[in-house]
């Protein structure tokens, strides 16, 4: 049975991420010890047990729902030979993507993120007065949302689902907005970052990492379907690859309708392949009939494969047949 892997991004870490897949599989720890050493974020140390107050700053989280997703994604293939048809990130998941779709080595999509982070920290550091901030929206539409951020610098960063919504832009600007929808939304609160992803501002930030790696590091076509909410579809082409690649941290993120094209291409099964079920309960506001399952712990990844086992031989003729057409 072929099924769809999305990976989770930033607020997704919690505490005791990553030390069941360590304790179980050395492939896990090793992997963990040599993330360690490159990014100087001790995941170990960071998230196992407890998990350390620093948890959810920038880097540490970043490194860790990394970390989490690829050796989850290891746990998946090299402990139950299963290896997902598509792919599809969230915000920072796009790294983890491109690794599990085949597009991008481990390390350099590690290094990337690296990159990011620390122009990340340059852009917040050089906008210290008008620091970057986001907040979500839930129970509006569209145009109502869009309707209220008219004459502000404030944008949609991320469509999430028909009618919830992450704004973004400087801090105080966003908050302005929050305080503005709330009387009107389900719910209208502001998010612990303090970044504006997917901003027109950092169009030049998106430029900067493009130059810093492109022509030195190996982007490949996908072994799979690799499908980009910054595109909102399935990535077609290199040059595509690359501008999703390196452009996604400036553009918005069409998750929904990211969704609804795996959807449309027969996809139903799908893992949250990372820390969290945020994408899972997601799932159900776009493709109502998907199945959505969390495999972020051997046990997880011992239930999924459990399932796909008894989804194929409920119907092995269906299973062929779908596995014969994802390789096409």
């Amino acid at each position: 049975m072929r099924f769809a892997a999305l990976f989770p991004g930033q607020l997704s870490e919690k505490p005791g991420m990553g030390g069941a897949l360590a304790a179980r599989h050395d492939f896990c720890a090793a992997f963990f010890d040599e993330v360690s050493r490159r990014s100087g974020v001790d995941v170990a140390a960071t998230f196992f047990g407890a998990g350390a107050p620093s948890l959810h700053d920038d880097l540490p989280a970043q490194v860790g729902v990394f970390a989490v997703s690829i050796a989850a994604l290891d746990a998946l293939e090299r402990g139950h030979g299963l290896a997902p048809s598509a792919a599809a990130g969230y915000s920072l998941g796009t790294y983890a993507a491109f690794v599990a779709a085949g597009c991008l080595d481990r390390w350099a999509a590690l290094d990337v993120l690296l990159e990011a982070q620390r122009l990340l920290d340059e852009e917040r550091r050089a906008s210290a007065a008008d620091p970057g901030g986001m907040g979500f929206v839930i129970g509006l539409p569209r145009v109502a949302v869009e309707a209220a951020l008219v004459g502000t610098e404030v944008s949609i960063g991320n469509e999430n689902a028909a009618q919830q919504f992450v704004l973004t832009g400087g801090a105080r600007a966003v908050a302005a907005a929050i305080e503005g929808l709330r009387p009107k939304a389900l719910r209208a609160e502001m998010l612990p970052v303090t970044q504006n992803m997917h901003a027109p501002r950092l169009a030049e930030l998106a430029r900067r990492l493009r130059s810093r790696f492109e022509g030195k590091t190996a982007v490949r076509e996908p072994r799979g379907h690799l499908y980009a909410p910054m595109l909102g579809r399935r990535v077609s082409s290199l040059g595509e690859l690359s501008s999703v690649l390196y452009g996604q941290l400036a553009r918005p993120s069409l998750w929904a309708q990211t969704l609804a094209a795996m959807g449309a291409d027969g996809y139903s099964s799908f893992a949250e392949v990372g820390p969290g079920d945020v994408l899972t309960k997601l799932l159900r506001w776009t493709l109502r009939e998907a199945k959505g399952h969390v495999v972020e712990s051997p046990a997880t990844a011992a239930s999924f494969a459990s399932a796909v086992s008894a989804a194929a031989a409920a119907d092995p003729a269906a299973s062929a047949g779908r596995e014969a057409a994802s390789r096409a």
